[in-house]
């Protein structure tokens, strides 16, 4: 999936159930840099945060739920080369937004 001669593109997979036997993947984009892969994948992140935070919630118990009942977000290259692109990894992206979206700096 080359675009416009030898530029790659970004891809954005959400997977659900991750590394168990009914995962499933999903498709969420395709995009020409890796900043804005990165950029839609942390907003997967950030709108189940949002979504999912309770008042009283520490970022710990967030966290645990992100494990549990999120989509994990995960951005590569089309040329197969990458697992994860560097610059983002959703549980550490996930943990710092947690410890921000619980102490009100959402």
């Amino acid at each position: 999936m080359k675009h416009g001669g030898n530029r790659m593109a970004y891809l954005v997979e959400g997977v659900v159930n991750y590394l168990k036997p009914d995962s499933e993947v999903r498709r969420i984009g395709e995009f020409e840099t890796a900043e804005e892969a990165i950029a839609t994948a942390q907003k997967i992140v950030d709108e189940f945060l949002s979504r999912s935070f309770k008042p009283g919630m520490d970022a710990k118990s967030l966290v645990k739920l992100y494990k549990a009942q999120a989509e994990y977000p995960f951005v590569f290259r089309d040329d197969d080369l990458t697992v994860n692109v560097p610059g983002f990894e959703h549980s550490h992206y996930a943990r710092n937004r947690a410890m921000a979206v619980c102490s009100g700096k959402k």
